[in-house]
């Protein structure tokens, strides 16, 4: 598949007066539907609003019409009032690409062929051991499709700040700011929505929106007499009905109503401190003792923030589909006046959420329970540095640090089991580096370079030219 994106875009600044500067621009995006260089598109179909009665479409039709009038207009605005005060305030649209999980299309029907066997005995007939005819016509047993309305998402962003110059070393920033996404790609999994797909069914489109806010506050300290600080403080809260533009199993229409998805977003954290501060200890005396104990410097790094949701869900797949009891999307009802939370020595973190204050529901129906409607594990971690400059010549020199991670060895926890069938539901599992990703294709960092591990530390030697 061949993938097109066309950008133009035009700036300016203007100062309007002395204390007054105006910078705006204007971009457009161009990202057209993939092509194909030899002619295999990958399949689509007609009449998508309803899926009763949706047909493949005609082979090499194009997945969708783009549209040639995405603009995105930019503005910002900062005045200086004052000679220790600035005012700043701006507002873009920006635009996605709109692709996700397009390619998917190229291993879905017809290019992918497949036959199941059952209750067979080895060996395998000649009739069972045939590989399936390469067919273009129904019924696919999977099929992965661009909804033909398909627009580029978008987001919408503002902001407004106000700096303040504390003296001739320290800096206040207050910002607000905001972000609303819209027509956002998801990906639904219908599971034999009619007879001409007997399987699973993929359907990519815009039915996705977000909205996030935050209070920022941020607090620097330029280098004066060795100390620098760098302090800031986050309120947050992000909600959509879908935190992934990905893997995502549809509910039939009438079970469950598009609103009863919106709620706090998988990666939303509500409040977050940060503090950063260096300084270069000051070496007593002189003579033989400023030799040994001059150079010495020390960095911190001081990480606190609340925890993240948790999605509680019954393990189970009443909806149709392929996904494991951890893929579930079935969540429970809430059963009245049982506590949420239990106590409870024997696990991480002193605390388990209580399965007995949830019951399945009967039948493919979404339970009361909001979406990510319950908070996980907090962090909080303290790295500390400390290091010894060797000058050796004028542009030459030697750097001995000392780096320790979670310096207090203070525990912090993943998010827990959130599915219902797990003989360890309610409980976390991993610490928070090891839950955050492995590296690589699994995504996030190595544990050893994440927050959230246990105490380690590592010795170094730098040559600083």
């Amino acid at each position: 598949m061949v993938f097109s994106n066309w950008s133009l875009f035009a700036q300016d600044t203007w100062k309007a007066t002395r204390t007054v500067t105006i910078t705006y621009g204007l971009r457009w995006e161009y990202n057209a539907a993939p092509s194909s260089p030899n002619g295999t598109l990958p399949f689509t179909v007609t009449g998508v609003d309803n899926l009763a009665t949706m047909t493949l479409a005609p082979p090499g039709t194009h997945l969708w019409k783009p549209q040639k009038d995405d603009f995105a207009p930019r503005l910002g605005v900062a005045w200086q009032p004052l000679p220790n005060l600035v005012l700043r305030a701006g507002a873009g649209i920006f635009y996605d690409l709109g692709y996700s999980a397009v390619a998917n299309g190229t291993s879905a029907f017809p290019y992918l062929q497949s036959k199941i066997i059952l209750n067979t005995s080895f060996p395998l007939s000649a009739g069972a051991a045939a590989p399936p005819l390469f067919t273009t016509s129904p019924p696919a047993s999977y099929l992965a499709v661009v909804d033909p309305n398909h627009v580029l998402p978008r987001t919408y962003q503002w902001n407004a700040a106000v700096e303040r110059a504390l003296g001739m070393a320290d800096v206040l920033t207050v910002t607000y700011l905001g972000a609303a996404g819209r027509k956002l790609m998801r990906q639904d999994i219908y599971n034999a929505p009619n007879p001409n797909f007997t399987g699973e069914f993929d359907l990519l489109r815009n039915g996705a929106d977000s909205s996030y806010q935050a209070l920022q506050a941020q607090f620097r300290h330029r280098l004066a007499y060795g100390l620098q600080t760098l302090l800031s403080y986050t309120w947050a809260h992000s909600i959509d009905n879908a935190s992934s533009d990905v893997y995502y199993l549809h509910v039939p229409p009438g079970n469950a109503a598009s609103s009863q998805e919106h709620g706090s977003s998988d990666y939303d954290i509500r409040q977050t401190f940060s503090g950063a501060v260096s300084y270069n200890i000051p070496a007593p005396g002189s003579g033989v003792w400023k030799s040994i104990l001059g150079n010495w410097s020390t960095d911190s790094i001081v990480y606190v923030r609340t925890a993240p949701s948790v999605n509680v869900v019954t393990g189970q797949n009443p909806f149709g589909g392929y996904l494991s009891g951890a893929s579930s999307v079935q969540r429970p009802d809430l059963v009245s006046g049982v506590p949420l939370w239990i106590a409870d020595p024997n696990v991480a973190g002193g605390k388990r959420i209580n399965k007995a204050a949830f019951a399945t529901p009967t039948g493919p129906v979404q339970g009361n329970l909001g979406r990510n409607a319950l908070r996980g594990f907090g962090a909080t971690q303290i790295d500390l540095t400390l290091r010894r400059q060797f000058r050796l010549r004028e542009r030459l020199s030697l750097q001995a640090r000392a780096d320790f991670f979670n310096l207090f060895n203070h525990p912090n926890f993943g998010p827990p089991t959130n599915y219902l069938t797990s003989p360890l539901f309610g409980q976390s599992t991993q610490m928070l580096g090891a839950s955050l990703g492995s590296g690589g294709q699994n995504g996030g960092l190595n544990p050893l370079y994440q927050i959230g591990g246990p105490r380690s530390a590592q010795l170094a030697l730098k040559l600083v030219f």
